[in-house]
C-alpha cells in the first residue's frame, strides 16, 4: 500500500513480477477501508505510504484482523514516535543518542550540554530539526513551538555528536545488507540527502552492524533503515530507525538490489 508511487515502489513491483509473485498495489488515496471486512485472503501486505501516520494505522488495522503486515503497525508506529523509539531502544541495551523529552516552552537547567539538537516527535529529512548554542535559542526556539499543534509543544532534546555526519545501515530481517557515509554540505549541519547531503558506500564494523540489527529487533521491524552517528565521546549510537525506508540512494551508491532484497524477504515469509 502506498500514497505516491515512488521510485522504490516501482523498483518493489519489478522485483516482485521477476521473482513470479502475484501482486498488487494499492494507494490509500484511493480506497475507503471497511473497519468491518473479514480481510482473511489480503495474503502478506508491504505498508509504504510517506505518512508514517496513515501507514500506523492501517497496519494495526489489519493486523487486528488477522493480517500479516511488513511492518507491523505497532513496530511502525513505535519507530515513528522518535521517543518511545529511544526508550525502547535504551530499555533493550542498545546503545542510543543521550535524549530528554521536554514539555515546555521554559526548559529547566538540567544538565543541557550546547550544541545541542531539538527536535519534534515525528518528521523525516531534517524538518522542523534546529540546532541551538546556548540555553536563550532554546527557550526562543521551544517558544515558537508552543504556538504550533500538541506534538510540536513536545521536544526532545539531544547532544551535536560529531559533525552531522551519519550512518545509514540498511537491516532485512536479521542481515544488514547495505550501509553508507552521509555527509553534509556546506553550511548545513544536517545529512539528509534531501538537504543535500553527499552519500557514499561504507563498510563498517560487524560490531556496528549487531548493534542496527538489534535496533531492528528491539522495535519488532522486519527491515529499517537505521540511522547511526559517531564521536570519540558516545562511540557509535544509533540515533533513529526509520519503519518505511527510502533506499534509492543507497541502492544507487552500493550497488546492491535493495528492493530485490525485500522482495525476496516477503517471499520467503509467505512460503512459511
Amino acid at each position: 500500500m502506498y500514497d505516491v508511487l515512488r521510485t522504490e515502489e516501482k523498483l518493489l513491483m519489478s522485483e516482485f513480477r521477476r521473482l513470479g509473485v502475484d501482486v498488487e498495489l494499492i494507494s490509500v488515496d484511493n480506497i475507503s477501508m471497511s473497519l468491518n471486512e473479514d480481510w482473511n485472503n489480503a495474503g502478506i501486505i508491504l505498508v509504504r505510504p510517506l505518512s508514517h501516520f496513515k501507514a500506523s494505522l492501517i497496519a494495526r488495522i489489519l493486523n487486528i484482523h488477522g493480517i500479516k503486515t511488513i511492518n507491523s503497525g505497532m513496530a511502525i508506529e513505535n519507530s515513528w514516535n522518535k521517543a518511545v523509539a529511544i526508550s525502547i531502544l535504551a530499555r533493550s541495551g542498545v546503545p542510543a543518542v543521550p535524549t530528554k523529552l521536554m514539555f515546555s516552552e521554559m526548559p529547566q537547567e538540567d544538565g543541557v550540554n550546547y550544541p545541542a539538537i531539538i527536535k519534534p516527535l515525528h518528521g523525516s529529512w531534517g524538518r522542523l530539526v534546529s540546532l541551538v548554542s546556548s540555553a536563550d535559542e532554546l527557550k526562543l526556539i521551544l517558544k515558537h513551538k508552543a504556538f504550533g499543534d500538541t506534538y510540536l509543544r513536545a521536544s526532545m532534546i539531544q547532544p551535536f555528536i560529531g559533525d552531522g555526519t551519519d550512518y545509514r545501515i540498511f537491516v532485512v530481517g536479521n542481515e544488514v545488507i547495505a550501509s553508507m557515509i552521509r555527509r553534509p554540505v556546506e553550511n548545513e549541519w544536517r545529512s539528509n540527502v534531501a538537504r543535500g547531503g553527499k552519500a557514499e558506500a561504507v563498510r563498517l564494523g560487524n560490531e556496528v552492524y549487531e548493534m542496527a540489527i538489534r535496533a531492528v529487533e528491539a522495535l519488532g521491524l522486519d527491515y529499517a533503515g537505521v540511522d547511526v552517528l559517531y564521536s570519540r565521546e558516545y562511540g557509535y549510537v544509533v540515533n533513529e530507525v526509520n519503519a518505511i525506508p527510502e533506499f534509492k540512494g543507497l541502492m544507487s551508491v552500493s550497488g546492491v538490489n535493495i528492493a530485490r532484497k525485500i522482495a525476496e524477504y516477503v517471499l520467503n515469509l509467505a512460503r512459511r
